[in-house]
């Protein structure tokens, strides 16, 4: 993957896991508010249900012990046991006489403070405050007067504690708060952390390859097999350490080939050098003391001075090619003209020297060439006393055919 699609799949990773974590987190620290409080809809809902419930069945059973004639004491335990699953703690009087409760001393306070004392006729009513919640309801049988009254002393109000609901969500939002800080700043560092080492990686290896080359070391290797602009970037820098590599080791070489070729030019140099030397000597001696032998020194003198100059000749050309300045000078030329006078000129002198040249041209005389004729006539020459130098006997023949 590209350096340009990490970067945006970053990017897009930095907004979306953030808000998805965020979510997540939110449900779960609703989830435990909900766990511990409960849903005050959901209570409130259940209060309601509970005590409609509870009216409802004191109605029905009302009725049932006003018009029935059955065992009022099962009526009534029955009754007693219903409300008590709902909440509600009942007690039964006639004429003002307790026939059942199950009232307790504070359950006699909260009623009187609700306003349900003694009867004197018939009524039904309900009343409820911040914590409790009475359903009376009366009835005449015969020439009696009897009242249930039921009481809820856990009612909703008393269990749902508004400020501390308040200051539930106030302590919920700062945390979401905080955690969704958290999160981002958790969530960006460790993308950014990745995204960052991902890019850094290679920037340590291309920074590795530029130290050791500064310190003269070609011998290594980057490897880097990730398919983007860096494995792009390192592989040119590989490809470039190649290349240079190759370029010191033919400079070396060249390097090499130079000073054995200077070494052989000093030593060449030498042989006519000591024979001039030697001859000199022999005029300044008077070895030389008739005309004849003197002519023969001269001549020989003459002869290797003219060695010496084409061996200093090479090597000032050398130092030309060795620096670049050599100038060419291009003119036209046929081909079969150039060779037969090149080969006219030599013959001879390489003949002398055991060199027997065997010399065909088949090129048709109107064949013209672009040549630096000096350039191209020590080419030759080299050619010619190279086969002189390393010849393996008296006689060699060497054959041009064009």
């Amino acid at each position: 993957m590209s350096i340009k699609k990490q970067i945006a799949k970053s990017n897009i990773c930095m907004v979306i896991v953030p808000v998805i974590l965020i979510f997540i987190v939110s449900g779960i620290l609703f989830l435990s508010y909900l766990k511990i409080y409960g849903d005050p809809n959901k209570v409130l809902e259940d209060y309601e249900e509970k005590s409609e419930f509870a009216q409802d069945k004191i109605v029905e059973f009302s009725n049932r012990m006003q018009y029935s004639n059955n065992n009022m004491n099962e009526l009534q335990s029955e009754l007693q046991k219903i409300l008590l699953e709902a909440g509600f703690y009942s007690e039964i009087t006639n004429d003002n006489n307790v026939i059942t409760s199950n009232y307790t001393t504070d359950l006699k306070a909260i009623e009187s403070e609700l306003g349900g004392g003694s009867i004197s006729k018939p009524s039904s009513f309900v009343m409820y405050t911040k914590n409790a919640y009475l359903i009376r309801n009366s009835f005449q049988k015969e020439s009696s007067t009897i009242s249930i009254t039921a009481i809820n002393p856990n009612y909703m109000v008393k269990n749902v504690n508004y400020k501390e609901q308040i200051a539930v969500m106030i302590t919920y939002v700062v945390v979401m708060f905080i955690l969704s800080i958290i999160i981002f700043i958790s969530t960006s560092a460790i993308i950014s952390y990745k995204l960052a080492k991902k890019i850094i990686a290679p920037l340590d290896m291309l920074n590795y390859g530029a130290e050791q080359i500064k310190n003269g070391n070609l011998e290594f290797n980057i490897n880097y097999d990730v398919d983007d602009e860096f494995g792009t970037a390192i592989s040119n820098f590989d490809d470039m350490r190649q290349r240079l590599q190759q370029s010191i080791q033919l400079q070396l070489k060249y390097e090499e080939d130079r000073k054995e070729l200077v070494a052989g030019i000093s030593h060449d140099l030498r042989t006519p050098l000591t024979a001039i030397k030697g001859y000199v000597k022999g005029l300044k001696d008077g070895i030389a003391n008739t005309t004849e032998k003197q002519k023969h020194y001269h001549d020989v003198i003459y002869t290797k001075a003219n060695e010496m100059d084409v061996l200093v000749d090479k090597l000032f050309l050398f130092s030309k090619l060795d620096t670049g300045h050599l100038p060419f000078y291009f003119n036209k030329v046929y081909c079969k003209e150039y060779l037969d006078n090149f080969i006219k000129n030599v013959r001879e002198d390489y003949e002398s020297k055991g060199l027997k040249i065997a010399y065909s041209n088949l090129c048709s005389s109107d064949i013209a060439l672009k040549i630096d004729i000096d350039q191209m006539n020590r080419v030759f020459n080299n050619i010619l006393e190279n086969s002189v130098k390393y010849k393996l006997s008296e006689i060699c023949n060497v054959d041009f055919n064009v």
